[in-house]
């Protein structure tokens, strides 16, 4: 079986798909680290360099080759069902699952790891504050939520970690 994980960036998708891979002994891809070794480049640079819209295009390169995969969980970038047709091709070749993860969650995250400087989201750099980076955020929101909703289940943030695991599970052995 092929899973994908889907959310807005900072909803741990790679977190809890490397803790799911390990449970299930599947092996586990984080889509945006496949990119950026594919091209010896980040993330960012290819943004700076070439685009989103170039981007966009690599990604559903990459996630194409994940269909033919077994066994294994894919952290999908938060994007990554927003475009083109990638959303119905992950339903069609695994079972989506959407990690959803309050907003003001998400802006936490997201200050914590810029005020490190690990943070590898260009779409959220141009935030100075907490406040700007919740309406940059907020405003993703709006424009992705249709899309991750059509996932074959969903995960809220507010479950605790233990109950993530066992609601997982317990979707998935439904499907």
């Amino acid at each position: 079986m092929l899973i994908y994980l889907i959310g807005m960036p900072a909803s741990g998708k790679s977190t809890f798909g490397k803790i799911i891979a390990q449970q299930l002994n599947y092996n586990f891809l984080d889509l945006d680290s496949f990119i950026e070794e594919k091209n010896n480049s980040t993330i960012p640079q290819v943004f700076e360099s070439k685009g989103e819209d170039f981007f966009r295009k690599l990604e559903q390169q990459a996630l194409q080759t994940t269909f033919k995969l077994k066994k294994t969980i894919v952290a999908t970038g938060g994007g990554t069902p927003c475009f083109f047709d990638n959303l119905s091709n992950m339903k069609e070749n695994g079972t989506v699952c959407f990690l959803n993860v309050e907003i003001d969650v998400l802006v936490e995250r997201t200050f914590q790891t810029q005020q490190k400087q690990q943070d590898n989201r260009p779409l959220f750099k141009a935030a100075n504050s907490t406040k700007e980076l919740h309406k940059l955020i907020s405003q993703k929101w709006k424009e992705r939520k249709d899309f991750y909703k059509q996932a074959h289940f969903e995960i809220e943030n507010s479950d605790s970690y233990e109950d993530k695991y066992d609601l997982f599970f317990s979707k998935l052995q439904r499907m």
